[in-house]
Order: C-alpha cells, then sequence, then structure tokens
C-alpha cells in the first residue's frame, strides 16, 4: 500500500517553504522533487533522493517504492494545479497519507502588485483548450497560469483580440517569483504585449477597474 505525502515546497525560494514541510521532508524515506525544491526542503542522511520533476517518472518512482514512506514535493500548494490530484486519481484517495499545504505563486503575485486575491478565477491550459478569453474577461480579478506552449505573450495576444483594451483594467505578467530574475511587468498598451521576454514561469493577471 502507498504511503505517500504531498509537500506544498512554495514558489520556488527557499524564503517561501515552510517549516512544517521541511519537517515532513525529513521524515520520509524517499523523497521526490525538482533540484530546487530539494534544496529548499533539505535532504537528511540515509533518504533515498530522486531529482525528478517528470510525471510519468514520479509515478514510475511511487510504484518502486510502495510500502515506502515517500514524499512527494510540489510547486507551489499543492491544491492549485498540482500533481496531488493525479496521484489520488492514479493510486486512490488513501495512497495519500498527508498533504502539507504551502505558498502558491498565485497568492506571492497578488502580493507583489499590491492587491487581494478573494474572489480571483483561476485558468490554465496544460489540461484545458486554448480558450475562453472573453469568460476571463468577464471576471473582475483572473489568474492565468502560462506554460511552454501557452506562454504570456500568446495569452496576451489572444486577451487583446477579446477586448483587453476596450476597459479600464490593471494588467500585469509576473515572473519567476520568488527565484532569481523574478520581474512584475505591467501591461497598459498592445506594444508592451510585443516587449514581454517570455520566461519559464509565468502568471498573468487580468484585473477590472469599474
Amino acid at each position: 500500500m502507498h504511503k505517500i505525502i504531498v509537500i506544498s515546497a512554495g514558489p520556488g525560494g527557499g524564503d517561501y517553504i515552510t517549516d512544517l514541510a521541511r519537517e515532513k521532508a525529513k521524515e520520509c524515506e524517499v523523497l521526490i522533487g525538482s533540484s530546487e525544491q530539494l534544496d529548499a526542503a533539505g535532504i537528511s542522511e540515509g533518504q533515498t533522493v530522486y531529482d525528478e520533476w517528470g510525471v510519468g517518472n514520479i509515478m514510475k518512482l511511487l510504484e518502486h517504492h510502495e510500502g515506502q514512506k515517500i514524499g512527494v514535493l510540489v510547486t507551489g500548494d499543492a491544491g492549485i494545479y498540482s500533481l496531488s490530484s493525479r496521484i489520488m486519481d492514479r493510486y486512490g484517495r488513501e495512497s495519500v497519507v498527508e498533504v502539507i499545504p504551502g505558498v502558491s505563486s498565485l497568492q506571492v503575485a497578488f502580493a507583489k502588485i499590491k492587491e487581494s486575491w478573494l474572489g480571483v478565477h483561476v485558468f490554465s491550459y496544460r489540461e484545458e483548450p486554448f480558450g475562453g478569453f472573453e469568460e476571463i474577461l468577464r471576471c473582475d480579478k483572473a489568474a492565468i497560469f502560462c506554460d511552454k506552449n501557452h506562454d504570456s505573450r500568446k495569452v496576451l495576444h489572444e486577451l487583446e483580440k477579446a477586448g483587453l483594451f476596450a476597459k479600464q483594467r490593471k494588467v500585469c505578467v509576473c515572473q519567476e517569483l520568488t527565484l532569481e530574475g523574478e520581474s512584475v511587468v505591467e501591461i497598459v498598451s498592445p506594444k508592451d504585449i510585443d516587449n514581454v521576454e517570455v520566461k519559464r514561469r509565468e502568471i498573468v493577471l487580468v484585473i477590472n477597474r469599474l
């Protein structure tokens, strides 16, 4: 039987992982995560450690170490577009003995622009068709998680076609939050979109100004 602990490792920066997450990581016989996550969580002597972030490979490692106490480090908070749901879908909810919450990049993004994230609608195109931009613009607050196939410029150009600049809105691209190279770029015109330098980790925030 699986004994998996899903541990939220924060957006990436070592200052944003909780003490509880570090404690739980130390208790595990096996620890799986990216190099950044492993560095942030810390590694204990005697642990079997895997520097791995690919979903398919992580699933294989979980099968290989069934019966051992396995810690899986996930980016941000386990409740937002996380590997935790895939693990439970694959092995059953009972396979996860504990979920440790953490700081999400969504929280950090809104903190950086000094806005509340209460009532925000969250979108991601990792598993959904690339569309629904009119729906995004109808939201009072929207956050779009980007990826390598749907980067900030692609998202913003589609939003522009849907009427992004037709109303007064605060639009920001938050990149590499809590990491070296962190930036927050405000978008006020179509020209600004083309000037965005695409990065690996990006969130687009759109806030309607009534």
